[in-house]
């Protein structure tokens, strides 16, 4: 499901990545752990502002403000990274159950004969704060609404942790407090994909 997606500069989106057949991938910790490190792999080699994050059994929610490329690019390289983690590990783990779980029925291109994810995640463009602070919310309250804690701040694998007075390193991955890109920023971003472009 794709809805409202623009390539507009400086727009939050909220994303929704919902699990192959939705097995629950995201009960194991390693593979939450994983998750987390490819975001901020990503991050690190193509800046984007991360405003929040949930992962749920079978799903993540997130709230991004991508700088390098389009929302489509942020997502290949998180989907597509995580993916390719998470199946080493549970081959290497021999998780047989789970990787049965996960097998295609028709190996797609370039011979993937499993999946992590749903073929078509779901972006919504995020236009005013209000808008914003009711998909945070919404997605901090998601572990509470599936009984999965009493209180938000209970649950590891979100960003609600990572708005409150705490200690560097106390949270899975850190949240960008300045949500937007300063304009000085995105034309820095415009001139490096130039000269990309001029360099093939």
């Amino acid at each position: 499901m794709k809805l409202f997606k623009s390539n507009e500069p400086n727009t939050f989106h909220y994303v929704t990545l919902v699990t192959f057949n939705r097995v629950p991938v995201f009960r194991s910790e390693r593979a939450c752990e994983i998750f987390v490190d490819v975001l901020n792999e990503v991050r690190e080699k193509y800046p984007y502002k991360l405003i929040g994050y949930v992962l749920m059994p079978d799903h993540v929610h997130s709230i991004v403000n991508n700088r390098s490329g389009t929302i489509s690019d942020w997502l290949r390289r998180v989907r597509g990274n995580s993916a390719r983690k998470i199946l080493t590990w549970l081959r290497e783990e021999r998780h047989l159950t789970s990787l049965k779980k996960l097998a295609l029925h028709h190996p797609q291109k370039r011979q993937h004969t499993h999946a992590i994810w749903q073929k078509d995640p779901s972006v919504i463009d995020l236009w005013s704060h209000k808008f914003a602070r009711q998909k945070l919310n919404y997605l901090h309250l998601n572990p509470v609404r599936a009984g999965l804690c009493e209180h938000p701040a209970e649950w590891k694998w979100s960003s609600y942790q990572a708005y409150l007075p705490r200690k560097v390193g106390e949270v899975p991955v850190e949240i960008d407090w300045q949500a937007y890109w300063k304009e000085d920023e995105l034309e820095t971003e415009v001139e490096e994909g130039k000269a990309q472009m001029g360099g093939r």
